[in-house]
């Protein structure tokens, strides 16, 4: 006859003893590492897969992809500047990367030294769509530079976060620094500082890009395009007819008609301008369906005046008839208040 012996358990204090007292310091500081910085996790990990691993602490695995765009001074300068500058880009560019920050450089792209077979229209137009593209704007606040002035223009009107980059205390211009919209500023007294510096702001806004790329995402749709093509063409009018009117070129409107609202975000003058020459309204070119949310708020209204058992009770030929009566009383009122 056999008799089962229950054998002793460890408490768990005792149990946490004999783990580490089985390991030399160097191997439970090396294991501690590798527990909380999940140093050779891959890039493609989700989720699902790093939460099967044994580390303590996940790294936070990031779905949205994230674009920068870098502004700074490229035309009229110096060697030693034009040095420095691309010393600072090429520093900026390393750490966007760490932190899984797509980059974009002008001077890469359209910039006068690399790229001067680049038309000035095609110049503007790149540079124009990456920033507005863009979820964060870093601005090297080293030398004067208009182009890098009329970026922080597009950066204003899309509401596009700032990042200004500027070396001890080096002054920054006033129009630069009274840009009412978010941004930050970062001073730095040797360049590899910024590889601290720059890598735990973008860590820290991180969150709020995520947001606002998610966001905007849902709204990148072409009303305004769409709307001035359909009226230009019932207009009878070619994109230099209405270049001209409006005092723009025939590309911009090309543009406008064939990017999403995001990219072409036209101004409130330009608005203006382009509803006075299609001879219709700003609130025609900006609200989708517009016809359609009018016809439904005099329907409300019809409604609310015709009892609800009679309404429901009605056809579609009657209600239309009852609609028909019910504009010319408002047309006529509204001739009468002339």
């Amino acid at each position: 006859m056999s008799t089962n012996r229950q054998l002793p358990t460890a408490t768990p204090n005792e149990a946490v003893r004999e783990h580490f007292s089985a390991s030399g310091p160097e191997e439970v500081v090396k294991r501690a590492q590798q527990l909380v910085t999940y140093s050779d996790l891959p890039d493609s990990v989700d989720d699902e897969h790093a939460a099967e691993g044994p580390a303590l602490v996940h790294p936070r695995v990031h779905r949205v992809p994230l674009r920068a765009y870098l502004a700074s001074e490229l035309t009229g300068l110096s060697d030693d500047q034009r040095n420095t500058v691309f010393e600072i880009s090429d520093r900026v560019n390393q750490i966007c990367l760490e932190v899984n920050i797509e980059l974009y450089e002008p001077r890469k792209k359209t910039g006068p030294v690399h790229n001067p077979d680049v038309s000035d229209a095609n110049v503007f137009k790149m540079d124009h769509d990456r920033v507005v593209m863009s979820d964060v704007v870093i601005h090297l606040c080293h030398h004067a530079s208009a182009g890098a002035g009329e970026e922080l223009g597009f950066v204003y009107a899309s509401l596009v976060p700032i990042i200004n980059l500027a070396p001890g205390n080096q002054r920054v211009s006033r129009m630069i620094t009274g840009i009412p919209s978010f941004k930050l500023e970062i001073r730095y007294e040797k360049a590899e500082d910024l590889n601290i510096l720059l890598a735990k702001r973008l860590l820290e806004i991180r969150p709020y890009l995520e947001e606002r790329r998610v966001l905007r995402e849902q709204h990148e749709i072409n009303i305004v395009g769409e709307r001035v093509h359909d009226l230009r063409l019932k207009a009878g009018l070619s994109r230099d007819d209405l270049a001209k009117r409006v005092g723009l070129t025939a590309e911009s409107i090309q543009h406008l008609e064939e990017n999403v609202d995001a990219t072409s975000n036209p101004s409130l003058t330009h608005l203006r301008a382009l509803a006075a020459a299609l001879k219709t309204t700003v609130a025609d070119l900006i609200v989708p369906d517009l016809n359609e949310y009018i016809l439904s708020q005099i329907q409300s209204s019809l409604y609310q005046r015709v009892p609800a058992r009679f309404y429901d009770s009605m056809t579609q030929k009657d209600r239309n008839t009852l609609m028909r009566r019910y504009l010319y009383r408002v047309l006529d009122s509204l001739e009468k208040g002339q």
